[in-house]
């Protein structure tokens, strides 16, 4: 991919992640998406996407694809990620949860000097903050198994 080609590649997903987090939901449903931004770590990059909250598989346990979008670290990145998150039961405003998923990993290293996808696993954890009927926004922490990033730190807000 040439670095010409990057910002519309950024661009395209952008508004991919924009179309799902405003796009109409059936009012029966529990889907919501969300905007999250934040850190990688090996490579050490600014990350930016999106995400969407599936209806409840089980009373706790939720399906979550994400995709993100990296900038640094003499490279342009893109993670899909297929994360399954269980949420305690807890009373309050801070609602821990944990979890884990596949990521689908592409990078494209600066000058030419090539790209590569790989495929790993992450492990997961977090907290919602905030009204859970309104917009809850998150902290959230992965650990990278593979080739894969070794640490993301995002924050994010659902709608």
């Amino acid at each position: 991919m040439t670095s010409s080609f990057r910002p519309v590649v950024a661009l395209a997903a952008l508004c991919a992640v924009l179309f799902l987090a405003a796009g109409p939901r059936p009012s029966f449903a529990e889907t919501s998406a969300g905007l999250r931004v934040g850190l990688g770590i090996d490579p050490d990059q600014v990350l930016v996407g999106g995400q969407v909250n599936l209806d409840a598989l089980s009373e706790h346990v939720y399906i979550v694809p994400s995709a993100e979008a990296g900038f640094g670290d003499d490279a342009f990145t893109l993670s899909f990620n297929g994360d399954v998150q269980y949420r305690f039961d807890v009373q309050g405003s801070v609602r821990p949860y944990a979890g884990g998923g596949l990521t689908l990993f592409y990078y494209d290293l600066d000058e030419g000097r090539g790209d590569d996808t790989e495929l790993g696993v992450a492990v997961l954890g977090g907290i919602f903050f905030g009204r859970a009927e309104g917009n809850p926004m998150f902290v959230e922490a992965k650990a990278g198994i593979g080739d894969i990033p070794e640490w993301k730190i995002m924050f994010g807000i659902n709608f």
